[in-house]
């Protein structure tokens, strides 16, 4: 029979050994090994002397060598002082159905997700109004009686998020809603993040982490023939 306490001490030290991205502070505290201040400096610098406050920053480098890592790690360093959503599209929306519209969705979804998790005192009124969108646009029954009014939006972009993955139904009924009214969808977005704003009294950043998994073929779809519709929120 095995030891197993040399077997539990080697399946600790194969897990450590993981590739995937130290997110957590917990994991980044126990693997951390300085690396990318330099970057790191680059991206705040960046996001610090915009002067329109709305800019769009491409952080690229070869797949694994850190990028969701120190990505992680520039939102919480800004997190005291930016209203910062961090989410990765990758465990967001299927990765061969990714395209501009659900990405803009995705990013209104994970806005309000996070303002629902850090509990940001939208009026009632707007956030109820954003709550019936959202609800109509993926077929989803909202009630919102008086005792739930505190976890119901929570609840209701858990939903959001799980549809957004698993059903394509969901992904197709977007696009073709939004695929000729891509306004509408920018301007529901910027109404979030005002909201949020004016809330928090925190600009927002946002962090998209993942795109660099994508497939080719949807790279072109996106960041070749639909660029500007991702550059218009703001």
């Amino acid at each position: 029979m095995p030891d197993d306490s040399l077997l539990k001490i080697f399946q600790k030290s194969y897990q450590n050994t993981d590739l995937t991205p130290l997110l957590q502070p917990e994991q980044l505290a126990k693997f951390w090994v300085e690396y990318g201040s330099a970057s790191l400096e680059e991206l705040v610098q960046l996001v610090e002397d915009n002067a329109s406050r709305d800019a769009k920053i491409i952080f690229s480098g070869h797949r694994g060598c850190g990028k969701s890592t120190l990505l992680a790690e520039f939102g919480r360093d800004l997190s005291n002082r930016y209203f910062v959503t961090f989410f990765s599209i990758a465990e967001t929306i299927k990765m061969s159905d990714v395209n501009h519209i659900n990405i803009l969705f995705a990013l209104a979804v994970n806005l309000m997700l996070r303002a629902e998790k850090e509990q940001i005192r939208i009026s009632e009124s707007i956030k109820n109004a954003f709550y019936k969108w959202f609800a109509k646009r993926t077929q989803i029954e909202v009630e919102t009686p008086k005792s739930a009014e505190l976890s119901v939006g929570f609840d209701l972009f858990k939903i959001i998020t799980g549809k957004l993955k698993t059903e394509a139904s969901i992904r197709n009924e977007l696009k073709r809603e939004f695929e000729r009214n891509i306004s509408e969808l920018v301007a529901k977005l910027n109404e979030i993040a005002a909201a949020i704003q004016g809330a928090s009294k925190k600009e927002v950043l946002v962090i998209i982490d993942d795109l660099d998994k994508l497939d080719l073929a949807v790279v072109r779809s996106i960041f070749q023939e639909h660029i500007k519709a991702l550059f218009l929120p703001g």
